[in-house]
C-alpha cells in the first residue's frame, strides 16, 4: 500500500494537496500533520513512501523532518514546499536528503507528476524485491530437492538454508499431479501449501508426480500447530482437488543432513513405492533394473557402489541412476539405505547380535551413525527397538 503523509501548519495548504492526492490512482492511505514533531512520531509508527513538507512550522519545521526522515525512514522520497522568498532556505534541504524543492502554491499537475515518480520508484523497487524473494525459493527448493535425493547442498549456496532449530517434513500422496492439467494447478497446490506452512517458519515446498513434499524450518517447535495444520492441508488438498490424499510424516530433527532419511520414512509409510505397485501387480522391471535389485540384495553388507554396477555391464552411470528412480520412484541410495534398514530390523529382532555387530552386518562402519540413521527413519534406538520386539514406533 502506498503511503503519503503531508505535513504544512496551514490546514487551508494541507487540506487541498491531501483531497487531491486522494483522487490520484494506486494511492492506498493519505495522513496528515500540522508540524514536524507530529509527523516525526508518525514516521516512527508506519511506513510512509511519500514525504511532502512546508519548510517553515512551529515546533520543528521542514529541514528538521527531512533530516530526521534520513535517518529513521531512508526509503521514504521527501520533497518540501517553499515560497520565493524562502528559496535560498530551501536549497540548503537538499543537503539533508531531500529530493526536491516545489514551489508555491502547488499546482494539480506538479503534484500529479511528483506522485508519479515517487510511485513508479516503490513500484519498481517492490517488483525487484519480489523477483528477488522468488529466485532464492526457487533456489531454496532445488537445494532442498537435493538433499532430499541424498545430494549435500554446495558451500557456497549454504547461506540460502533458513535459521532453525528444528527442521520438519511431511509428505502428501496424491494420484499423479501431471493427470491434473495445466502447470497452473501444480503452482497453485504448491502456493497454498506454501503460504499454509509458512505461518509455522520458513516452509519450501518440492512438488514430484505424485508427493508434494513440505520442509519447514521452525525456530519454535509447536508440534500442535504443525499437526493441526498438515491436518487441515491435507483435507484442503482432498476437497480442492477431489482425489485422495494420504500424509507421510518424515519426523523432526536438528540436523540438516538428516532430511534424505525423513524423506525415506516419509514415502515408506505411504507405502510410496513402485517395486511394491509393479510386483502386487504382477509388472516387471526392464532386466537391468531386476539385475541391480539382484545386486542390492546381494552386495548390500559391503559397498553396493552403483558406479561398478554400471561399468560391469557397460552403462552409464547417470542413465543407470534415472532409470531407477523412474522405475522404483525411489533413488538407488533411497533404495538401498531402506534395505540395509529392513535387514537391520531383522537382525535385531531375530538374532542376540550386538548393535554393532548388526552395523556391520548390513553395511555401516560406524555404529553411531547407523544408530543416527535408524532412529531418524524409524522413529527409534536400534537397542529400543530390540526391546519392543520390533514394533515400529512413529
Amino acid at each position: 500500500m502506498f503511503t503519503v503523509l503531508v505535513v504544512d501548519d496551514e490546514a487551508n495548504v494541507r487540506q487541498p494537496v491531501c483531497r487531491t492526492l486522494s483522487r490520484f490512482d494506486g494511492i492506498g492511505e493519505v495522513l496528515d500533520a500540522s508540524n514536524g514533531l507530529e509527523a516525526m512520531a508518525m514516521l516512527e509508527q508506519q511506513n510512509v513512501h511519500l514525504l511532502i513538507t512546508d519548510i517553515r512550522m512551529p515546533a520543528a519545521d521542514g529541514l528538521q523532518l527531512a533530516e530526521f526522515a534520513r535517518e529513521h525512514s531512508p526509503g521514504t522520497d521527501v520533497y518540501v514546499l517553499t515560497g520565493h522568498a524562502e528559496f535560498d532556505y530551501a536549497q540548503k534541504a537538499m543537503e539533508h536528503g531531500v529530493h526536491a524543492y516545489l514551489l508555491k502554491p502547488l499546482s494539480k499537475e506538479k503534484l500529479r507528476e511528483v506522485y508519479i515518480a515517487s510511485y513508479e520508484k516503490h513500484r519498481r523497487k517492490q517488483e525487484s524485491k519480489q523477483v528477488s524473494v522468488i529466485r532464492e525459493r526457487a533456489l531454496l527448493e532445488k537445494r532442498l530437492h537435493d538433499l532430499l535425493q541424498g545430494v549435500p547442498v554446495p558451500t557456497f549456496d549454504e547461506g540460502l538454508i533458513p535459521s532453525y532449530q528444528k527442521v520438519m517434513l511431511v509428505s502428501f500422496s496424491t494420484k499423479d499431479l501431471r493427470s491434473l492439467g495445466e502447470a497452473s494447478v501444480r503452482y497453485f497446490i504448491r502456493e497454498c501449501a506454501y503460504e499454509a506452512f509458512s505461518r509455522l517458519g520458513t516452509a519450501a515446498v518440492c512438488l514430484e508426480d505424485r508427493l508434494v513434499t513440505v520442509v519447514l524450518f521452525a525456530n519454535q517447535c509447536d508440534q500442535e500447530a504443525w499437526e493441526r495444520e498438515v491436518q487441515e492441508t491435507s483435507k484442503w488438498m482432498a476437497a480442492k482437488l477431489r482425489i485422495e490424499v494420504k500424509t507421510g510424516y518424515g519426523g523432526a530433527t536438528k540436523d540438516i543432513g538428516d532430511l534424505s532419511l525423513m524423506y525415506i520414512r516419509s514415502m515408506i509409510s505411504l507405502g510410496f513405492s513402485e517395486i511394491t505397485r509393479k510386483e502386487s501387480g504382477g509388472e516387471s522391471f526392464p532386466p537391468i533394473i531386476r539385475a541391480l535389485l539382484g545386486y542390492i540384495h546381494k552386495e548390500y553388507a559391503g559397498a553396493a557402489n552403483l558406479s561398478d554396477f554400471a561399468q560391469q555391464y557397460q552403462i552409464n552411470p547417470n542413465y543407470l541412476s534415472n532409470l531407477f528412480h523412474q522405475e522404483t520412484g525411489m533413488t538407488y541410495t533411497h533404495y538401498l539405505t531402506q534395505h540395509r534398514l529392513t535387514e537391520a530390523k531383522k537382525w535385531l529382532r531375530d538374532t542376540n547380535l550386538k548393535i554393532y555387530e548388526v552395523c556391520e552386518k548390513v553395511g555401516y562402519k560406524d555404529p553411531a551413525y547407523f544408530s543416527r540413521i535408524f532412529k531418524t527413519f524409524e522413529g527409534i534406538a536400534p537397542g529400543a527397538y530390540r526391546t519392543v520386539d520390533g514394533t515400529f514406533l512413529t
